[in-house]
C-alpha cells in the first residue's frame, strides 16, 4: 500500500488540537528510568502501548508531538464515512482488516519501518470490555524480528476527562532479539516473546501505579 500521510495535514492537526486537548487529555509524563526527563523515538521505532479508549492515538500524538506515528488502525474506524477514512490514512494511519485475518498490514508497517518511519501498535487489537483487556496479539512481535526495530513501550491509566490528568510511563527500548537464539522463531517462540512484551507492559502499569500511590 502506498503511504498516503499528508504531513501538513499532521502537523496543522496537532497544533490546533493542542488548546482543546488541554482541557480533556493533560498528559502527565515518567520514564522507567526516573533520571530521564525527555525522550526522543529512535528510527526506526515500534511504539507498543495498551490500549484504553479512543484517545489514546491523540494522547501519543502530545506526547511525541514531533514524531509521525503509523498506527495500525481496525477497519471499524475506516468504515465510518469515506470522509474519516481519508482522515485517518491522511494522518498516517495503517488499515487492518481484523475481520479477515488479512496480513496485509504486517507488510504495509514493514514498508514503513524499512524506510525509518515510527509505527505504532495497539498489541490487544481492541478496546477492554467491561474493564478487562485482551491479551496482546504476535504482530508486534513478528514486526519487530523481521525489521530489528526497537520496541518502545508505553502504558496509559487512560484517565480522560474535563480537566483530569492521565498519566503515561514510558519504559525502556526492547530489542526483541535479545530474548531468543532463534534465526527462526516458531510459532510457540513467537507466543513466547509476546508473552514476555506483555509482561514488560505490565511492569510499566506496576510503576505507574507505584508512583501515583507514592504522590498519594
Amino acid at each position: 500500500m502506498k503511504d498516503r500521510t499528508i504531513e501538513p495535514l499532521v502537523g496543522f492537526v496537532k497544533i490546533t488540537g493542542f488548546p482543546t486537548a488541554i482541557f480533556y487529555m493533560r498528559p502527565q509524563i515518567y520514564h522507567m528510568d526516573p533520571k530521564k526527563k525527555h525522550y526522543r523515538l529512535p528510527k526506526p521505532a515500534i511504539v507498543m502501548s495498551n490500549h484504553t479508549s479512543l484517545w489514546d492515538h491523540p494522547l501519543y500524538m502530545r506526547v511525541f508531538f514531533f514524531r509521525t506515528i503509523h498506527w495500525l488502525m481496525g477497519e471499524v474506524l475506516f468504515r465510518k464515512s469515506k470522509f474519516f477514512s481519508w482522515f485517518l490514512y491522511s494522518m498516517g494511519g495503517i488499515y487492518v482488516d481484523r475481520e479477515a485475518h488479512n496480513f496485509s498490514c504486517i507488510k504495509d508497517a514493514l514498508k514503513l519501518l524499512d524506510k525509518g518511519k515510527t509505527v505504532g501498535v495497539f498489541p490487544q487489537g481492541r478496546l477492554p470490555v467491561n474493564g478487562k483487556p485482551f491479551p496482546f496479539m504476535p504482530g508486534i512481535t513478528m514486526l519487530a524480528l523481521r525489521t530489528d526495530a526497537p520496541i518502545v513501550p508505553v502504558y496509559t491509566d487512560g484517565n480522560y476527562g474535563m480537566f483530569k490528568t492521565v498519566h503515561v510511563m514510558i519504559g525502556e527500548e526492547i530489542h526483541i532479539r535479545d530474548y531468543t537464539t532463534s534465526k527462526v522463531p516458531s510459532g510457540e517462540e513467537i507466543r513466547r516473546l509476546t508473552q514476555i512484551l506483555e509482561e514488560k507492559n505490565n511492569e510499566l502499569k506496576a510503576e505507574l501505579e507505584r508512583r501515583l500511590a507514592k504522590k498519594g
